[in-house]
């Protein structure tokens, strides 16, 4: 068996769309949609293209539009999904960071960079391997209720065109 060494990620994302590429929104918490409207997601993107080999993390840039200050951070998270059948099983989260001033967040526009390291290759394995398409998702969480959630398909393949 040989694995893998590239992955792609469909995109790019348009936040509030649907479908593959385009931001989703996740289930929405009792308040979700006033947090939404206090702090949305503007845009993701990925400088270093869609494609990474497999061993190499993948960075976005995400831009966020605060309408109204927030009295604590928001944590970002990146989880790669392997099984989606059952929600919350064959999640592996990747990253996760927090997003503020500890605590906080002004109101304004601003963009930061989530680094995020590329899955082992046993969680590639979960997901039946080579030539499968998983799933990653950045979601954005405010005192434990995610408001917005990101979704890219996954897709890994090799570069050697004798092996595809």
């Amino acid at each position: 068996v040989h694995a893998a060494n590239a992955w792609a990620i469909s995109g790019p994302p348009s936040p509030g769309g649907a479908g593959q590429g385009r931001a989703q929104p996740a289930g929405w918490p009792a308040g979700g949609a006033n947090l939404m409207a206090a702090c949305r997601i503007v845009e993701v993107d990925l400088p270093g293209g869609d494609v990474a080999k497999v061993n190499e993390g993948l960075v976005f840039e995400i831009t966020l539009d605060v309408a109204e200050s927030l009295k604590d951070d928001v944590v970002f998270r990146c989880v790669y999904v392997t099984e989606a059948v059952i929600p919350g099983e064959g999640e592996h989260e990747l990253e996760a960071i927090d997003v503020g001033n500890g605590p906080g967040l002004p109101q304004g526009v601003m963009k930061f960079r989530l680094e995020v390291p590329a899955p082992s290759r046993s969680i590639i394995e979960q997901g039946g391997g080579v030539l499968e398409v998983d799933g990653l998702y950045i979601s954005a969480i405010y005192r434990g209720a995610e408001f917005c959630r990101v979704g890219y398909y996954v897709r890994h393949e090799y570069s050697d065109p004798e092996l595809r």
